[in-house]
This record gives structure tokens, C-alpha cells and sequence, in this order.
């Protein structure tokens, strides 16, 4: 599966981490050829998706077994390839990390990306209700048809005004920063969570405690 690291590598512009792989590639499907010692949960012949360091581009990859997932039933291995890096990302910080709960509103920026739609989808499947943004009218209507209760508009909608007639957000997951910081949370209920994963406006930003404290 072709990422945008990959891209960025293939132009000098991103380097693989420490003992990775110099072949771009960081999710990779196939049959597994081969297992080491004290390997759990896949053996050979086992239809996986993975999560790579790097190389998914070879023919032959290793990586851990705890970063294979079973091919799901009725995905192509190229469909399959697409899974990893958005499911890992959305399970490790919307449920583990952030401890989403169903029943509780989640707010997920972003929510036409690879990520977003796989945190509608998921959030969904544990009975939250969803809310989103996104910067097109089309992109909106894609993420209610995915589940979400409301996607707002971030170029004529106020979020932050939508989020607070509905409680606020008891999480938020967000990959803007910025600017949105602020308004974060702002958006969030009493005792709501916020969980960063990248800065897409900047990672420097004026906090305020006094209101930071109050959530």
C-alpha cells in the first residue's frame, strides 16, 4: 500500500527509522512464509495484513507478530494492505489511549481522511455518538453516510458552538493542532478527553490553563 511516507521517502524526504529497511513501505499483505521463536498468534500459511517499519515493498518483509492482523473475509490482500496503519492508529489512541465508551460523543477531525472514516466506522460499531469535520459539503455528507450523527462544515460552521449544544465532546481526537487547539477545548465536556496525534497547523500554540483546568 503506497502512503504518503513513502512518497516523501522516494523524494529524499523522509528517512526510515534506525534498522528499517531502506525500500519504502510501511503496510504490507501476504502468506506467512515463516515465524521466529516465541512468535504468537500467526503461523505459517496464515493470511495477514501488516504494519511495517519499512520495506513492505520487497517481496519477502518481517516484521512482529503482534503487528499482523488476519486478512478479513471478503478483502482482496490489496484491499487488505489499505488496513493497518488507520486501524492501529484509531485503536491504540481512540479506545486504548483515549478510553471511548459507548454512549459518550466523540468529535474526530479530519473525518473524510483514512483516519477519520475509520474512527467513524469503529466508533460506531461501540455505539458512540459521532460528530466530525470536514472542509466540503461532500465530505460531510460522506461521514454521516459512515455514521456520524453531524459533520460540521469547518469553512462556514462553528464546531465548537455545535459540540456545546449537544454537552460537549466526552473525547476528541484530533491531527490539526494549531488553531484548534483552543477551540478543542473549548468543545469538550467536563472531565472530556483530548487526544493529539499530529499538528497539521503547528505544535505551537497559547494555551489557556484557567480553562484548560476547568474540563
Amino acid at each position: 500500500m503506497s502512503k504518503q511516507a513513502d512518497a516523501l521517502q522516494r523524494a529524499g524526504l523522509y528517512a526510515p527509522p534506525p534498522t528499517a529497511s531502506d525500500l519504502p513501505g510501511l503496510e504490507a499483505s501476504g502468506t506467512v512464509v515463516a515465524v521466529g521463536a516465541g512468535a504468537e498468534g500467526v503461523k505459517v500459511g496464515d493470511q495477514v495484513c501488516a504494519l511495517l517499519p519499512g520495506g513492505g515493498y520487497a517481496e519477502y518483509v518481517a516484521t512482529p507478530a503482534a503487528h499482523c492482523l488476519p486478512v478479513p473475509d471478503g478483502l482482496s490482500m490489496k484491499e487488505a494492505a489499505c488496513l493497518p496503519e488507520t486501524f492501529y492508529t484509531v485503536w491504540s489512541n481512540v479506545f486504548m489511549r483515549g478510553g471511548l465508551q459507548g454512549g459518550e460523543r466523540f468529535l474526530v477531525h479530519g473525518g473524510s481522511s483514512g483516519i477519520g472514516t475509520t474512527a467513524i466506522q469503529l466508533a460506531k460499531a461501540f455505539g458512540a455518538r459521532i460528530f466530525a469535520t470536514a472542509g466540503s459539503a461532500d465530505k460531510c455528507q460522506a461521514c454521516e453516510d459512515l455514521g456520524a450523527e453531524k459533520c460540521f462544515n469547518y469553512r462556514d460552521e462553528d464546531f465548537v458552538a455545535g459540540m456545546k449544544e449537544v454537552g460537549g465532546a466526552n473525547l476528541i481526537l484530533d491531527m490539526v493542532g494549531g488553531s484548534y487547539i483552543d477551540k478543542n477545548i473549548k468543545s469538550l465536556a467536563d472531565d472530556g478527553r483530548l487526544v493529539q496525534i499530529a499538528f497539521l497547523q503547528g505544535s505551537k500554540v497559547e494555551v489557556n490553563w484557567a480553562q484548560l483546568m476547568m474540563r
